[in-house]
């Protein structure tokens, strides 16, 4: 599974670039709270790829076409046009004002 892992990083960190880190960032954020795993911090040396590992490879392979989709078309994923939930704190923003 390490060495299938490996192989996407090379895709995804070309997508990652066409994308721009502020993109990447939010995307992989968002799959990173969807499956219940802590926030990466950007600032650490290594941060991204030790993020990617514990998302594990279908969530990687999931990120990966995210990242294509947005860069084939930018304007889609604005303002949660993309049809993804928006989350904060492991919750969706709508649970969170149904709750509040």
């Amino acid at each position: 599974m390490v060495r299938h892992m490996d192989k996407l990083l090379g895709p995804l960190r070309r997508a990652a670039e066409q994308a721009g880190e502020a993109q990447f960032l939010e995307l992989l954020r968002w799959h990173l709270v969807v499956d219940g795993l802590p926030d990466v911090d950007p600032t650490r040396q290594g941060a991204y790829r030790d993020a990617i590992t514990e998302l594990g490879e279908a969530r990687t392979i999931e990120l990966l076409r995210d990242l294509r989709r947005l860069v084939r078309n930018p304007r889609r994923y604005r303002h949660g046009a993309d049809g993804k939930p928006r989350y904060r704190q492991g919750r969706t923003v709508s649970d969170h004002h149904h709750r509040e």
